[in-house]
């Protein structure tokens, strides 16, 4: 496991040693970690594209899903290559500036930061994307061979949401199966309940913003049917771009 940021100023013979506050430069790095995080990709296409405010509209997430059935499929793929992106660099210029652990740390704030973007009042999305960014910074080959396994898993299941859930679980095993640390396994986990909690505190809004305006056509974010499915016959109201 990587060693703490704290800075160890003097041992004494006894092996008590005295610690140093926590380094300014790598509580800036865990900042500046945060406030990447917080740049909305997501909303910044869709405005530029639509007009719209992804926390209005389809599923009410500021994500790059969301981006793809409001804007378009090459919009929302471009979201979340931008979102995954931020993550990797994140992740990678920590690594490289700063001790193990704040890189670690680092990881988690950026992720954060999409989730809660300052630049958004708070607002922002799942963090998905951008947790695979880290994810392929910090373990490449579990994290495409993870990507591998999400493009086989919608294949076989064509649903996205399960798909989904069936590549989260194959990210947090295969560091072990490639005999890596069993603590990526863990930091995966934690990334991966963070997603989960944050969708969990997004659902009332989710489902407010779904019942009037949901995406055209049948797919659903997984955890309620499109209004016409459910009976609704009213129709809905068109949130792609014109």
């Amino acid at each position: 496991m990587p060693a703490v940021f704290l800075r160890a100023k003097s041992c004494r013979p006894s092996g008590i040693c005295e610690v140093d506050a926590v380094d300014p430069h790598d509580l800036g790095v865990i900042l500046g970690a945060y406030l990447t995080g917080s740049i909305p990709f997501s909303q910044f296409i869709a405005s530029w594209r639509t007009g719209l405010n992804l926390h209005e509209v389809g599923e009410g997430n500021i994500g790059s899903r969301n981006v793809w059935h409001v804007a378009g499929p090459a919009w929302g793929v471009l979201a979340a290559l931008l979102d995954c992106l931020k993550g990797y660099l994140v992740y990678k210029v920590a690594s490289a500036i700063a001790p193990p652990a704040v890189a670690l740390l680092a990881g988690i704030a950026v992720m954060l930061g999409h989730q809660f973007s300052i630049v958004l009042r708070g607002r922002g999305g799942k963090g998905l994307a951008t947790g695979l960014g880290v994810l392929l910074g910090l373990s490449p080959l579990s994290s495409l061979v993870g990507l591998i396994v999400l493009g086989l898993a919608f294949l076989l299941l064509r649903d996205f949401n399960p798909s989904v859930a069936v590549a989260i679980v194959a990210i947090i095993l295969l560091p072990v199966l490639f005999r890596q640390p069993l603590w990526i396994s863990a930091y995966a986990m934690g990334l991966s309940l963070l997603a989960a909690l944050k969708k969990r505190l997004d659902r009332p809004h989710e489902t407010e913003v779904w019942r009037s305006h949901p995406w055209q056509g049948p797919a659903t974010p997984g955890w309620q049917a499109p209004a016409h499915q459910a009976g609704d016959e009213s129709p809905s109201p068109d949130v792609r771009p014109h």
